[in-house]
């Protein structure tokens, strides 16, 4: 039975699963195993699935399983075996982590081989560890409790006999709601519907989606092409596929098919990035190099490393620092001539000023394209290098070139509020990503105004969805000054970057009208898409952010966007967890730490639970507990982390919030690591094996460079879980909660008022307004189930606001018509729904979606 990487992706993402009819009659136990197995990850199969199963043999079933489970637990993190350094956690924690760390220190020191224990005096009862070579007491340190060194916390071989029998686990006692896998019917399909939409998209796609993207490029090649929508709004998304395809079928292939989607010269420098395995977003590459301390305490980021005396025992130092310019592949004589010729059917002057917006990547381009050997046969080619490079291949300076964005930043300077809406309305991307600014500058001046107007609306046709989007959320929140102002400057991963907000206030007015314009062409491309009978609405949505920036989100088994809000079930333990894996030939050993630090309302710092305070206790009760801090996680086992917070003993002792935080404290960056995930667990017996599958509510990927990773809050008040996913610089070294509170009491409350504000969409009003220009009858579905019908002759505009009011009437039951396209948005997967249904599922149960957040985007 073959099983191939989309038959990998659709398991993943959509619970389908493609096997075909066989002869056999498999017997009836080896079924019940296969499910039996599957509930260990909290997975059932679906009656149509179950019959297909029992016609193949015991040796596809076999088979079968083992690839099923690789992907499933790896999805969760189940596929890694999970040891802390506390083997009968929760239990057996020591309690008094300063008096365990004097005896460690006093340990390391002065405890010899063969010498008596310097604690307890006995003879006879050490031993010496390997690697590390520590002498510890079997009588001080219990063996059948540590799985490393107790000393230093590094791994070490455990068969030392110091290392007693490991405690005997087995599985918790669980009350949990398993997922289902369904029968899928055809997966080249299926993989070509989901090819489909990965074009389609018209933002940037996550991590996730990219690989994806191109694993199914790979596996299908040439086949893709006509697969290949008319249009691919996003350039990224481009390159994604024609970078791969060019990998596979090589220039004959791919180019002919790349060129009718691309028009700039920016299309090629993101076609060779993605092509050379690089990031067609062109962002800076992070790289280590050397510096001597001198140099290195010149080095404004790292200038407060100096302030204490730590680094001073260095000759040199290595540091990040970032590099516009990426590995280039190997460009051979025929691609370089098909990406020089199609640049020379591009107009000189437009592509020229392209590549002066990202000069230093042409600069280096330049030197494997060698344009000057072609100048006879692309001269405006040549002559745009020329001028990226500032002089001809001769020395002479090459003519100086004033740039649409000089121009603009020009009328900007001067007030100019004619001159830049000229300027604008040449490029409505920029009319729109300037827009509040525009009408700043334009103040009192009505005619600016209205010109600023006229062109929205003139130009909100070519405009993305998500950009207008964007506009029709940030818009209403303009009449009045926020407290915080919030950028979100591109890069690899998310740092927010705020600042006090010292913009002008709009008009109610201009803001009034320009958010009309923006609803009429959001209702009118909506309406644009098949209509549906029925659109099911959870009104928990209101709390799930649109998607944005997802190029920097975090890798995850559930795509919960940046910003979104999810409740938490006060009755269970969270336990969080943290995993990580050196690279086989890590020449360091490497400590991440899992910490939570907690918080009261007014975000004054109450306590802590790391590596240095193991266990928070209260009045109430124990609050958190670690499971021990590793120091290392060599190839090819890694090494994991867990705390367990208790939310109600934490609300008693006047904790509001509890902040995830994931401390890079020594070593390789994050995305030099193996692997490295981080996530929770909600477990109603903390009992059992440490990490349990069924219990993951989410599971997420580590990545960048940067010292200090914020994934989530918890506020305990209100029982819910902020999901902020940001990432900052922190330390080289030595990053924990203490030295990171100033980032956490500012990027947290800041973030969490942020996406309160309403400044960024949520999925609740995407989906009516999708609702409002596509279906007959809408179910908004809450603590109050509501069925609002489509009056006849209403318009859109009418419908949606009756949608947003709520009129309609309250249902016990909701009988859905089957003659007619169904359509879902829900937070959870927890209702029964035709097979082909349009779903966005965020939370798969008994259903899972067949739709991203990203597809209401396109």
């Amino acid at each position: 039975m073959t099983f191939t990487a989309a038959h990998t992706i659709l398991l993943r993402r959509q619970g389908l699963l493609f096997v075909e009819a066989g002869t056999a009659a498999l017997p009836s136990n080896f079924l019940e195993a296969f499910e039996i197995n599957l509930a260990k990850l909290g997975y059932a199969v679906s009656t149509r699935l179950r019959q297909r199963l029992q016609t193949i043999s015991t040796e596809a079933l076999t088979l079968l399983q083992a690839q099923v489970w690789s992907v499933l637990a790896e999805n969760l993190g189940g596929h890694r075996t999970h040891v802390p350094l506390y083997r009968k956690f929760p239990d057996d924690v020591p309690a008094d982590t300063s008096g365990l760390w004097r005896r460690r220190v006093l340990s390391h020191f002065m405890q010899a081989e063969g010498q008596p224990c310097l604690h307890c005096g006995q003879t006879g009862t050490t031993h010496v560890l390997n690697p590390c070579m520590h002498v510890v007491c079997d009588q001080c340190f219990d063996g059948s409790n540590y799985s490393a060194c107790p000393i230093c916390e590094r791994q070490v071989d455990r068969q030392s006999a110091f290392f007693r029998r490991e405690p005997a686990t087995g599985m918790s006692t669980e009350n949990v709601r398993l997922k289902l896998l369904d029968l899928g019917v055809s997966a080249a399909q299926a993989a070509r519907a989901l090819f489909g939409s990965f074009c389609e998209r018209t933002q940037a796609m996550s991590p996730v989606d990219v690989a994806d993207l191109s694993a199914i490029v790979t596996e299908y090649g040439a086949e893709v092409l006509p697969w290949l929508p008319a249009t691919m709004p996003v350039r990224e998304n481009i390159a994604h596929v024609f970078g791969t395809l060019l990998r596979q079928c090589g220039p004959a292939v791919a180019m002919p098919a790349a060129a009718p989607y691309m028009n700039t010269a920016t299309d090629v420098l993101r076609l060779v990035a993605s092509y050379s395995g690089a990031d067609p977003g062109l962002l800076p590459q992070t790289v280590v190099r050397e510096f001597t301390l001198a140099e290195a305490r010149k080095k404004k980021p790292y200038r407060q490393l100096f302030a204490h005396s730590y680094y001073d025992r260095y000759t040199s130092l290595k540091l990040p620092v970032e590099i516009n310019r990426f590995k280039m592949a190997k460009l051979g004589r025929p691609l370089r001539r098909a990406l020089m010729a199609f640049m020379e059917s591009l107009p000189a002057e437009s592509m020229t000023e392209d590549m002066l917006r990202h000069r230093s990547y042409w600069i280096w381009l330049g030197e494997f394209l060698h344009p000057a050997e072609y100048r006879l046969r692309f001269p405006k080619v040549a002559l745009a290098f020329e001028i990226v490079r500032g002089k001809a291949p001769d020395g002479s300076r090459a003519p100086a070139w004033l740039t649409y964005y000089g121009k603009l930043e020009a009328a900007i300077n001067l007030s100019d509020a004619g001159s830049m809406t000229a300027l604008l309305l040449q490029r409505p991307g920029e009319l729109a990503r300037r827009f509040d600014h525009a009408l700043r500058i334009a103040g009192d001046d009505q005619a600016a105004v209205e010109a600023l107007l006229a062109g929205l609306e003139r130009c909100a046709p070519q405009l993305s969805t998500p950009v207008l989007l964007t506009l029709h959320a940030l818009l209403p929140t303009r009449g009045t000054r926020a407290t915080s102002r919030v950028y979100w400057p591109k890069g690899s991963v998310v740092n927010g970057v705020f600042a006090r907000d010292t913009r002008a206030v709009l008009a109610p007015a201009a803001i009034a009208r320009s958010v009309a314009i923006v609803e009429r062409e959001l209702l009118a491309r909506f309406a644009g898409k098949p209509g549906v009978g029925d659109f099911i609405i959870d009104t928990r949505l209101k709390t799930i952010m649109v998607p944005f920036n997802e190029r920097t989100a975090s890798p995850a088994a559930i795509q919960l966007p940046r910003g979104s809000t999810i409740g938490i079930a006060p009755d269970k333990t969270i336990r969080l967890f943290l995993h990580w894996c050196e690279p086989e030939r890590a020449h360091c050993n490497t400590d991440l730490d899992l910490s939570v630090g907690f918080y009261d309302a007014q975000w004054q710092h109450v306590g802590t639970c790391s590596y240095y305070q193991r266990e928070l206790q209260g009045e109430f009760g124990r609050i958190a507990v670690s499971a021990g801090d590793l120091t290392s996680a060599p190839y090819p086992d890694g090494a994991s982390e867990f705390i367990d917070l208790d939310c109600l003993v934490a609300e008693k002792h006047g904790i509001r919030y509890a902040v995830a935080v994931v401390n890079n404290y020594s070593g390789q960056a994050f995305e030099e690591l193996e692997h490295a995930f981080v996530g929770l667990m909600l477990r109603g017996d903390t009992g059992g094996d440490h990490f349990d599958p069924r219990t993951v509510e989410m599971k997420f990927n580590l990545q960048g460079g940067d010292g200090i990773f914020m994934p989530m809050v918890l506020d305990l008040e209100k029982k819910s879980l902020h999901w902020l996913d940001v990432y900052s610089r922190g330390n080289l070294e030595f990053n924990n909660v203490a030295s990171s509170n100033t980032a956490i009491t500012s990027i947290c409350p800041t973030m969490i008022d942020y996406f309160a504000s309403g400044v960024r969409a949520n999925m609740f009003d995407l989906a009516l307004l999708h609702a409002a220009a596509r279906a007959q009858r809408v179910l908004l579905r809450g603590e109050r189930n509501i069925v609002i019908e489509r009056i006849a002759g209403e318009s859109a505009s009418q419908f949606l606001q009756r949608l947003r009011g709520g009129e309609g009437a309250d249902v016990a039951a909701f009988d859905l018509r089957h003659d007619q396209q169904t359509m879902a948005a829900l937070l959870d997967g927890d209702m029964v729904l035709p097979q082909a249904t349009l779903a966005y599922i965020l939370k798969p149960g008994v259903m899972a979606g067949t739709l991203s957040a990203s597809d209401y985007l396109a």
